[in-house]
């Protein structure tokens, strides 16, 4: 049986949800996440879904093979999904006025030069919100980056020394879409010297702002409670165990370990941000259209906001649908990143979103 929580919750007023809603919705989401611990999937997934007031967890096989079962607080790694945090961390940060938006790179990390292809400096040009937004023409990866890491992965100053003097040859134009985690990495280095910590103890911190407190962007920290990345190599599955994942350069894009009812928490706070103008995150839901760290979409016949992840071993999505008050946070232990694999995922993320509303 999967675990579920379908204990009453307190809505605003006081009043509370049936439980048979509860678990009507339980049995949908179970239903729907069931095809993730299959194959070409891993051996465990987790997904919390809210409707207004009214939400429910499923957590399903075993963290590992041979290993514990999943269950409600177990943390999965979310890849991706991470660069939602940062942009909020970033976007908080903004409005307490300890950084600004608009300010160049050069402000906040004057060490960095961004080398445009006709070799000219645009740091000074460069915007925190073309980074957030994917617009600054950064490449994915460093053409220098394991020279400049030198096998520091897991220093905690890693990205302070990267960026102390770092030339980046830009990829694209400044100004037009490229995804790339290197801006996210800059990201990172930027709420490092803003708040003068390392980036996983700034964001273990702003972890508990947020209530999160199933979370962490350090996975040396995690205990048996944490799935294992299954990983397809040369034909023979391998379960990489948290540690697998301990690059500080990594953790700004794809270092978040989270269980799905805290993904979901944040979840429900972009909804209640998006209808708050006086919220420190209301600028990252869209008002201008133009999300900052999460995407522009169309569920259930309304916008979302949304962000996905996959990288050795973990798959994961966060969808938030303000206007209908709906969240759902997913993950499971498997992925390659393979086209097939990614395709099937968004199936099972488009069936699990329809089961969330009533039907």
């Amino acid at each position: 049986m999967p675990e579920g929580n379908v204990a009453a919750k307190e809505a605003d007023g006081g009043s509370v949800v049936s439980t048979d809603e509860q678990q009507r919705l339980h049995d949908r989401l179970a239903n729907a996440v069931a095809p993730l611990v299959e194959s070409p999937f891993g051996t465990a997934a987790a997904v919390t879904g809210t409707v207004g007031t009214v939400e429910s967890t499923v957590a399903l096989g075993t963290l590992w093979e041979g290993g514990p079962s999943a269950t409600n607080d177990s943390r999965f790694n979310v890849a991706s999904v991470s660069k939602v945090l940062t942009a909020a961390r970033i976007v908080s940060l903004a409005h307490a006025k300890a950084i600004g938006l608009d300010d160049p790179i050069s402000k906040h990390l004057p060490g960095v030069r961004l080398i445009d292809k006709g070799g000219v400096d645009r740091a000074g040009t460069i915007t925190v919100r073309q980074l957030v937004q994917h617009r600054s023409g950064l490449p994915q990866v460093p053409r220098d980056l394991e020279q400049k890491v030198a096998n520091r992965w897991s220093s905690p100053d890693l990205l302070r020394v990267l960026t102390d003097s770092w030339d980046l040859a830009l990829d694209g134009i400044p100004g037009q879409y490229k995804y790339s985690n290197t801006g996210y990495a800059l990201l990172g280095a930027i709420i490092e010297r803003t708040r003068n910590c390392s980036y996983a103890d700034c964001m273990s911190t702003y972890l508990s702002e947020l209530g999160m407190m199933h979370s962490t962007f350090w996975p040396t920290t995690l205990g048996d409670d944490a799935a294992r990345g299954r990983v397809v190599v040369q034909g023979t599955v391998k379960f990489n165990e948290s540690g697998w994942y301990a690059s500080r350069y990594a953790l700004p894009f794809t270092g978040l370990w989270t269980s799905m009812p805290d993904l979901a928490r944040f979840g429900s706070v972009v909804v209640a941000a998006s209808k708050d103008l006086a919220s420190p995150l209301h600028e990252m839901t869209a008002p201008d259209g133009k999300p900052l760290g999460l995407f522009l979409d169309t569920r259930l016949d309304a916008t979302s906001l949304e962000h996905d992840g996959s990288g050795p071993g973990f798959r994961a999505a966060l969808i938030v649908i303000p206007s209908k008050s709906v969240v759902l946070a997913m993950a499971t232990n498997g992925g390659n990143e393979t086209k097939d694999e990614g395709t099937a995922f968004a199936n099972v993320v488009r069936s699990t979103l329809n089961a969330v509303p009533a039907p």
